[in-house]
C-alpha cells in the first residue's frame, strides 16, 4: 500500500508552516488559509508574475471544497503538534509558532522556496482584503473560467 502524498493533509500541513512563515506573524483564519493558499497555488490566473504551481487545470475551482476540509484538518493536526497555535477572538486565528518557525525553516526544495516566494507575494496583494474578499475573488475567477 502507497501513501498518498498530493493532495493529503500531510501536504496542506507543509504548505500552510510555508504559508504562515511568510506571515511575519500574522494570524489567519482557515478561510484565509484556503484562499491564500490556493492564490499561491495558482497565481497566474491571479494577476501574478508568476506561473502556476499545480499547472494547468481547468478543474482547479472545483478544488475549493475539498482544499477547506484539507485545511481544516491539517490546521488540527499542527496545533496538536505544536507547530502552530489558536487565538480566539471572534473567531479562531491561527499563526505559526517558533516549533513551526523551525520545522518550516529546514524546507529547501524547490518547490518549498517557489512556494515561499509567490506566498510573499499573494499575501503582500491581499493583505488589506478581507477573507470574505479574497473568497468573493476566487469565486468570481471560478465564474469567468467558465465563460471561457
Amino acid at each position: 500500500m502507497t501513501a498518498k502524498l498530493f493532495n493529503s493533509t500531510f501536504e496542506m500541513e507543509l504548505r500552510i508552516l510555508l504559508l504562515l512563515l511568510e506571515s511575519n506573524g500574522g494570524q489567519y483564519t482557515v478561510d484565509r488559509i484556503v484562499a491564500l493558499d490556493f492564490i499561491t497555488c495558482y497565481s497566474a490566473d491571479f494577476s501574478l508574475p508568476y506561473g502556476n504551481l499545480h499547472g494547468e487545470n481547468s478543474y482547479k475551482f472545483g478544488e475549493m471544497s475539498n482544499r477547506r476540509l484539507l485545511v481544516q484538518e491539517a490546521v488540527k493536526e499542527l496545533v496538536t503538534k505544536g507547530f502552530i497555535s489558536v487565538t480566539v477572538d471572534k473567531g479562531y486565528y491561527f499563526s505559526i509558532s517558533d516549533q513551526g518557525k523551525a520545522y518550516a525553516k529546514k524546507f529547501k526544495s524547490a518547490y518549498a522556496k517557489e512556494y515561499k516566494t509567490i506566498a510573499k507575494a499573494v499575501i503582500k496583494k491581499y493583505r488589506k482584503d478581507s477573507d470574505e474578499g479574497i473568497l468573493a475573488e476566487i469565486q468570481s475567477h471560478s465564474i469567468m473560467s467558465l465563460k471561457v
